[in-house]
């Protein structure tokens, strides 16, 4: 060993080489530690203890200083970028360092809580041609996906190690630390964790530069450049990392540099170091960024030329020969464009995810900005009728609708809207994502616009009379055009309100029809054309049968409809045209006014009831006229009519039973979207009515069947629970899945009513029989379609793995036992391990913080099946402390701290067969421990507190009991943890652990797992009432304290 200390000098220089007289020296690189520059010293200071010993003498620290000595001969020297990069990594670090109290608030995930930079102090204490390694595990980390990386890691480690041993082989003298390097050996699984602690640091980095990395990202989205050309993937590797490595460092000494390729690119991308830019093309822009550790003025000039490629972004295409187990090399090729590589915070998915509903919507959602101007419109109303007091806007603005997919959209439309500049760039490069990408997320709505749209329904939202005739006569005149009839094949029916209570069918031309001629100036005729109105004056408007083939009519409609009686046959002949008896002259008073003001614009006007003006049912119009003075038509035979266009049971376009089958082809949904739009934006809306339409769809909606309700219920439970994660984010491949097909989602959902079925519309169609059901049914406050959905701590952890992996779709049912899961730079934990068994959780409850357990990919932590529990020996007799309860309920576990471990034990899990060697999702095993002072007291299930039928909660006082009163039925307190190991004798014994979550959550596990009846004491005890409480039970009984 003395001759090994008197070499780590030489080695530390770099200067040692040696005969093959030493080339069998096996050299411990675990043993191998340096000072860390001072500019690093705030990325050590932020780590946890754990995570510090782990970078300083764990396998981190191995991985790094073996990589670091691998490639040393091939590094740069690059002193001024490992200056600045360790001044940036330090003020990163310490925007997230946690104080003690901080970290205490994790539970026995305190020593895995906060940013994780342990690859990076490794480095960092491993030498400087570590540092340049963690800076390349950076750059392939930020374009490839993790096992892309790890495998690129294998390959350009094993054709190192090949050249190094060649070249040892040739010259016999070679540099001692490579050399032994090359000798041993990387496993995968290893460098699968350097690949995923430099990964979680960026996601750390990039959240704290958010808004500087949101700016450079879109510059380099307008750029089209590889990294290299080089086809091999050890010489691509090796050139794009000498390079930019160099060009940086130059960068940062102040010497301008060009981005000739795309490898120092992808380096600022991947270091978060920001110099200033100038962009040639399309247009020479300076770009200042002000970063201060590039106060020497050093300039990067992108664009001086173009290469002819297709791919966008700053991309790189490379041969994988170690990605799968079996079969030729990959060819894999990726790109660092923010819409493609990036993770998504939860309102830019939201963005994307109003890009994939506009895209379902098809032609109705091609116009991005009048569609958002709607979305956001429609809310708004929902909002000022809630103020006002309207129930139905509550139910679908309050209560589990204040967190429903409709005001999640509404909200990132409203974001869409007040956006400008660089943020509406995003914004728009956002919902293009979506468009693109998202076109089976959310499924395909059975109608566009909350079915709003359909048929051109929408007329009736508008609160003026005169304004949906004018409409309708606009939609008529195309219609018309465009299938070539005239002015008695199409005619509008609208309702006229006389009263609050009141109200009649009127009908109107739909189109104008020739009325005469008339003499122009010059002597020539023309022909004249006007409406024509049918106005209700106040008399009877009972049905008059006056037509032989309209009395044919009904008696097909009686013969389809067997299970009329007699008294409803002829209550439809009553006057149905009337919804109230009316004051006959306050109605003809109505009729003057109207007819004048009509007359003056040109229009006839005639009586209502004077014609035989016949409705069959609201979609069969029949119109027989034989003494009307219109156009020659009206004396023809009964014309049939059919609903064209509009609100039915309102204000609606109807034309002849011929010409039903070509609407569809002159009335297209992009035609009805523009109408649609125009309406909301420039004429008066009654915001009840709107209210009322949307209510009606949204109650009816069949949630559990229609795959775009259920996507868009998934979405937002999904965001219910991210919002409680502000440093979360999610993989954008997301977008890229049938969301309602998760399995999560479809565990969340049963099966449709036998007999239901779905009309057109997506609403449930309701038969007779169902009828007076539905009338005695009281709905919901909010309609189910809005609900997010209520999901079970499985179901949940499954939620979360798909959004955080963008892909893994994971069954609940192999995730019940589950307590956290670590992904990334995120730790999500069952919020039973975090608060106090008092405070009582929901099944699907989940935390989330920044941090990692440092296992790559994606790890479910379980507890084992039959956690282990200390026993007591004889000789610790004097550290059993039992004692008589003196009323006071103090903390006695003090010196208690919880731990996090893990067994051998791991299980993959099946996300996806692709022929892969890592592995992407495992379940593992973990030992969630209590120890007091240095000492191992248990190992906990904590998923058994809250639903153990052993545990229960002392309510409150409301008797109003003295509090000094001291309980009869406590006869010992329990001070220590062998007391409670400890079989205890007395009945009933209390645990003092007064306002100490941790030691409460412990002992009540503890307490559960020995058998004991458990009883969880508020923070204010009375204790008449609890000798009440606690004589209920049978056996013995522990009170937590």
């Amino acid at each position: 060993m003395a001759s090994i200390s008197k070499l780590i000098p030489s080695i530390a220089s770099g200067s040692l080489e040696f005969a093959p007289a030493l080339a069998n020296l096996n050299f411990d690189f675990a043993l191998w530690k340096v000072a860390a520059p001072k500019e690093f010293e705030g990325v050590g200071s932020a780590l946890s203890t754990c995570r510090r010993d782990d970078a300083e003498t764990g396998t981190l620290h191995t991985i790094a200083r073996k990589l670091g000595a691998l490639f040393e001969r091939k590094v740069p020297w690059t002193p001024a970028l490992t200056k600045a990069y360790g001044t940036r990594a330090s003020e990163i670090a310490q925007a997230l360092s946690l104080d003690g109290r901080g970290r205490k608030s994790y539970g026995v995930f305190a020593s895995r809580a906060g940013a994780d930079a342990t690859s990076l102090w490794a480095a960092a204490t491993s030498g400087t041609s570590a540092i340049s390694i963690h800076l390349l595990a950076c750059l392939l980390a930020r374009i490839w996906d993790a096992p892309e990386a790890t495998s690129i890691w294998v390959e350009i480690i094993k054709r190192r190690k090949e050249e190094v041993l060649a070249d040892f082989d040739v010259t016999d003298v070679a540099h001692l630390a490579t050399l032994s390097a090359a000798r041993q050996d990387l496993p995968r699984a290893q460098i699968a964790e350097w690949d995923d602690s430099a990964r979680a640091w960026l996601r750390v980095a990039d959240g704290v530069k958010k808004k500087q990395q949101k700016q450079l990202m879109l510059i380099l989205d307008n750029v089209q450049v590889p990294v290299n050309g080089k086809t091999d993937t050890y010489e691509s590797v090796m050139e794009a990392w000498s390079n930019s490595l160099t060009q940086m460092d130059a960068l940062v000494q102040g010497i301008s540099q060009q981005a000739r390729k795309g490898d120092i690119l992808l380096a600022l991308s991947s270091w978060h170091l920001f110099p200033d830019l100038t962009v040639v093309t399309p247009s020479m822009t300076h770009i200042r960024q002000n970063d201060p550790v590039f106060g020497s003025g050093g300039v990067l000039t992108i664009g001086l030329q173009t290469p002819v490629v297709q791919d966008k972004g700053v991309h790189w295409s490379l041969p994988l020969a170690c990605l799968r187990h079996y079969g030729a090399p990959v060819v894999s090729a990726r790109s660092i464009r923010s819409g493609i590589r990036s993770r998504l915070s939860l309102q830019e998915l939201l963005q994307a995810t109003l890009g994939s509903l506009l895209q379902s919507w098809g032609p109705a959602g091609t116009d991005t900005l009048r569609s958002m101007k709607w979305i956001s419109s429609i809310y708004h109303i929902l909002l000022e009728e809630t103020k006002l007091g309207y129930a139905k806007a509550s139910m679908l603005t309050k209560g589990s609708a204040e967190h429903s997919w409709l005001a999640l959209l509404s909200e990132a439309a409203n974001l869409y809207m007040v956006s400008d500049g660089l943020e509406r760039q995003h914004n728009n490069k956002l919902i293009s994502l979506g468009r693109k990408h998202g076109r089976t997320f959310l499924g395909t709505p059975a109608e566009p616009a909350f079915g709003l749209l359909a048929q051109g329904r929408f007329v009736k939202l508008m609160a003026d009379e005169r304004e949906r005739i004018e409409l309708l006569r606009k939609v008529g005149e195309s219609m018309a055009k465009n299938m070539r009839i005239d002015s008695s094949q199409i005619f509008i029916r609208y309702k006229h309100h006389i009263s609050d209570s009141a109200w009649v069918y009127e009908y109107a031309t739909a189109i104008p029809y020739n009325t005469g001629k008339k003499r122009r100036a010059d002597g020539t005729s023309c022909s004249v054309q006007s409406h024509h109105r049918w106005l209700y004056s106040g008399s009877c408007t009972r049905r008059k049968f006056s037509c032989f083939e309209y009395v044919q009519r009904w008696e097909t409609l009686w013969k389809t409809q067997a299970n009329w009686d007699v008294e409803e046959r002829y209550a439809l002949t009553e006057d149905l045209y009337r919804s109230a008896k009316t004051n006959s002259t306050t109605a003809f008073r109505d009729f003057e006014r109207r007819e004048a003001l009509l007359t003056a614009t040109g229009e006839r006007v005639s009586k209502r009831e004077d014609q035989h003006i016949e409705d069959l049912f609201p979609a069969d119009v029949g119109i027989y006229r034989p003494h009307c003075h219109g156009p020659p038509s009206c004396f023809d035979s009964t014309p049939w009519y059919s609903f064209a266009f509009g609100a039915i049971e309102d204000t609606a376009l109807f034309i002849t039973e011929k010409s039903k089958p070509f609407i569809d082809l002159t009335q297209t949904l992009e035609e009805n979207a523009r109408i649609l739009y125009s309406t909301f934006e420039g004429c008066r809306i009654d915001t009840q009515m709107v209210t009322d339409e949307l209510e009606r769809n949204l109650r009816h909606a069949q949630a559990d069947v229609d795959p775009h309700l259920k996507s868009l219920k998934a979405i937002s439970t999904a965001a219910m629970m991210f919002r409680h994660f502000p440093s979360a984010s999610v993989d954008v491949r997301i977008l890229q899945e049938e969301l309602f097909d998760a399995s999560w989602v479809r565990t969340c959902t049963g099966p449709m009513q036998s007999g239901a079925s779905l009309n057109k519309l997506g609403f449930p169609s309701i038969t007779n029989d169902m009828r007076p059901t539905l009338n005695k049914m009281k709905l919901p406050e909010t309609p189910e379609c809005l609900q997010p959905y209520t999901l079970s701590k499985a179901q949940a952890f499954a939620c979360l793995a798909m959004f955080e992996s963008g892909q893994h779709d994971i069954d609940p049912g192999q995730l019940i036992d589950v307590m956290a899961m670590s992904s990334g730079d995120s730790i999500f934990v069952s919020a039973a391990m975090l608060v106090d068994p008092y405070n009582e959780i929901r099944p699907g409850d989940i935390r989330g913080f920044m941090g990692n357990i440092g296992r790559p990919g994606i790890a479910f932590l379980v507890p084992p099946k039959a956690p282990l529990t200390k026993e007591v020996s004889i000789d610790e007799w004097d550290h059993i402390e039992r004692n008589e309860f003196d009323g006071c309920l103090s903390d006695h576990f003090q010196n208690t701290s919880l731990h996090l471990s893990f067994t051998t034990a791991e299980t993959p899990l099946n996300v996806r067969f692709s022929g892969g060697q890592d592995l992407e999702a495992c379940i593992l095993e973990t030992l969630f421990s209590i120890y007091e002072g240095g000492s191992w007291i248990a190992d906990l299930n904590v998923s058994n507190v809250q639903t153990s039928i052993r545990l229960s909660r002392m309510p409150r006082c409301v008797s109003g009991h003295p509090l000094d009163v001291l309980p009869s039925s406590i006869a010992t307190c329990i001070d220590s943890w062998l007391g409670l190991v400890d079989a205890p004798e007395e009945r009933v014994s209390l645990v003092r652990a007064h306002g100490n979550w941790q030691a409460r959550l412990a002992a009540s596990s503890i307490s559960i797992a020995l058998g004991y009846n458990t009883i969880i004491l508020p923070d204010n005890v009375c204790w008449k009432c609890f000798d009440g409480f606690a004589a209920a039970y049978h056996g013995h009984v522990i009170a937590i304290g």
